[in-house]
């Protein structure tokens, strides 16, 4: 879909989830992405052509919504399920002192030789945190 010149930012917005959308439905067709969501197809394609509240937007608008520790949380169990994790991009100096706090807790939870679900929180989160130092100090295209 092509970008309207003159085009409101909402406008950019519901057009770029409208092609996240599609392209979750094309890439396993309307009838099968119908049946794994509990939907007729008849509804998916409503949604398709504007006639119902598109998912991807909604839940977006929701996270958005949201205090930023809940919506990163969220945002962290909707990555997790596909096999993934969340790392909120910031600033430089901010991720290098949050990621030398999260290691140092990781170690403290791992050091007593056992790794409980606390424990793997600890590490994921450091984890996060050191991806975040990598992302704040990565060279930028066109720089």
């Amino acid at each position: 879909m092509d970008e309207q010149v003159g085009a409101r930012p909402q406008d950019r917005f519901e057009s770029v989830c409208l092609e996240h959308f599609a392209a979750l439905v094309e890439s396993v067709g309307v009838k099968r992405f119908s049946a794994a969501m509990d939907l007729s197809t008849r509804q998916v394609n409503r949604i398709l052509n504007g006639a119902q509240p598109n998912p991807i937007e909604r839940l977006i608008k929701s996270l958005q919504s949201a205090e930023v520790e809940v919506g990163d949380r969220t945002l962290d169990f909707l990555c997790g399920e596909m096999g993934g994790h969340f790392v909120r991009a910031i600033n430089d100096e901010d991720a290098m002192l949050n990621a030398v706090r999260e290691c140092a807790e990781a170690i403290a939870a791992i050091s007593d030789g056992k790794v409980d679900d606390a424990d793997r929180r600890e590490i994921r989160e450091a984890i996060s945190a050191l991806e975040s130092v990598l992302s704040a100090t990565s060279p930028r295209r066109g720089t």
